[in-house]
This record gives structure tokens, C-alpha cells and sequence, in this order.
């Protein structure tokens, strides 16, 4: 840990550049009690919430909010702490999912969005299994991509494995052009302090049997963050869930390019009813 700190601490000394993507023309900020959250609303109809990973951004969306905003209202948002949101607490280094969904939901009560569908991707799906407990009528249909219940020691062993990278040159460089350089550190910094997080995610059968949504587990075959168990266990124990194994999927298959048709076709019929379970 303590070599990790200085490698950052270097990197950002030489490397002080204060970047961000930009304000995109449908963009807008939500003020939560200071703290500035950016989101994109594009198009008109029913709700669809669109929460990306961690180190992502609402951007991550674009290969599929043209076609979405054609029958969905998308909110597309950049999550504390990331690209053009405001960071929640500077001096926490433990990045709660908890506190993003409480956030959300104050979005969503500003909007006067009370039913909304939602795609949330890894810490935007673990996102979702908050905000389905915290408030299970307020979700119609949900994807939840690559998301967990727990950190498992397959977990802390890929951020073992890949928390250092963060501390190297060319992923500082790169999250600094797209967070800028303070955002950058306390982001690469919560994501190896990961390892040391026990409760959030928590999700025990008990919790997942309260969620009401229509719910579509995506994970690849071949996530190499999150064991398939994990995937089996949330179909298992949420009650109106479907399954979908990615074949050769990894974490995030629906931003492999070769995947994305394939990813909005079935995402679509999954929000339009088509995979409705029949008695």
C-alpha cells in the first residue's frame, strides 16, 4: 500500500494537468447538499436509468443511448467522484455504493421520476441492488452487468493483481485527462482500498428475495473479477430474475464493440416484456 501512495503521490507531482470530459449539450448537474452530480437526459417515454463502472463515465453509454432514447427517457450519470460529478467525500478513501444510490434517489426525486427501469454495469449494478432494497416499488426492469454481491477473495485477489496498475504512468495519464488529477488519485486510490472493505456489497438471500424489479443478471463466462457463482447466486435468490452467460464474456461485455449489437438487441427485448416469465 504504502509503495502504491508513493507512486501516485510522484506521478501526480509531475503530472499536474487538470482535465475532464467535456459538458456534453444535454447535460445537467444535480446539486445533493453541496455536492454537484452531472447526468444526461436525452429522449422521452418511460425512465431508463444508465449507471456506468467504476473509472467510467455516463459516455460509457453511447454506443447505445441513440437507440434507447427512441422509446426510453435515458438518465445517463457520471457517479460521484467521477468525470464531470463532483468528488463526495475527499477524505474517504472507501467508496460506498450505499451512498451513490442515496444520491440517485434524490435525482430521481427531483425529476419526479417515481418508476424507472435502470442498466447498471460492476459498481453501477452493485448500485442497483442498493437502490432495489432501499426501494423495491420503485424499479420496473433492471440489467444489472458484471455486478456482485460481495467482495469473495476472487475479488480482492483481481484487485490485487491490478490495484498496483493504477499507480503506473499511462492509467494516471489517462485518468487525469478524464477526471483530472485529484479525482485520479482518490479514484485509483479507493479502488485498490477495496481490499480492505467488508460489508458493502452485502447481499445475503434474505435482502435479494425483497427486490421487486424484473431483473436480467448479464455476466460473462470469463469475468475475471467476478466469479460466475456469484452471477447463479443472484438469479437464484431474486425472485422475478432471469439469467444471460455471456459466452467468452469478460467483466463488461457490452462494451466489447463485436458484442454491443447483440447486447442492445436482447437489452431491448428484456425492457419491452419479451422475456417475461410465463406460467
Amino acid at each position: 500500500m504504502k509503495q502504491f501512495t508513493i507512486s501516485i503521490l510522484v506521478f501526480i507531482a509531475c503530472f499536474t494537468t487538470y482535465g475532464q470530459v467535456k459538458v456534453n449539450p444535454n447535460g445537467k448537474f444535480f446539486n445533493y447538499n453541496g455536492v454537484k452530480i452531472y447526468y444526461e437526459d436525452t429522449g422521452t417515454g418511460e425512465p431508463l436509468l444508465l449507471l456506468h463502472h467504476f473509472f467510467s463515465t455516463a459516455d460509457e453509454w453511447k454506443p447505445y443511448v441513440q437507440a434507447y432514447a427512441k422509446q426510453f427517457r435515458t438518465i445517463a450519470i457520471d457517479m460521484m467522484g467521477h468525470g464531470r460529478s463532483d468528488i463526495y467525500k475527499e477524505d474517504d478513501f472507501n467508496f460506498k455504493h450505499g451512498d451513490y444510490a442515496k444520491i440517485i434517489l434524490a435525482l430521481l426525486d427531483s425529476l419526479k421520476l417515481n418508476k424507472v427501469n435502470a442498466i447498471g454495469a460492476s459498481s453501477g449494478g452493485m448500485t442497483l441492488l442498493h437502490l432495489n432494497t432501499m426501494q423495491p416499488e420503485r424499479f420496473k426492469s433492471v440489467i444489472a452487468i458484471g455486478a456482485q454481491i460481495y467482495f469473495s477473495k476472487y475479488d480482492r485477489d483481481f484487485i490485487t493483481k491490478r490495484g498496483p496498475d493504477s499507480a503506473n504512468v499511462k492509467f494516471m495519464e489517462w485518468a487525469t485527462q478524464q477526471y483530472g488529477a485529484k479525482k485520479a488519485m482518490l479514484l485509483a486510490r479507493q479502488f485498490w482500498h477495496n481490499l480492505t472493505l467488508y460489508g458493502d456489497p452485502s447481499f445475503t438471500p434474505d435482502i435479494l428475495a425483497t427486490i421487486k424489479a424484473k431483473w436480467l443478471v448479464v455476466q460473462g463466462d470469463n469475468d475475471e473479477a467476478v466469479p460466475l457463482q456469484q452471477a447463479l447466486e443472484m438469479h437464484q435468490y431474486i425472485p422475478n430474475s432471469r439469467l444471460w452467460i455471456v459466452p467468452n464474456g469478460g467483466h463488461l461485455p457490452h462494451e466489447n464493440a463485436d458484442f454491443q449489437s447483440e447486447f442492445l438487441k436482447v437489452s431491448l427485448e428484456f425492457l419491452n416484456g419479451k422475456w417475461d416469465k410465463k406460467d
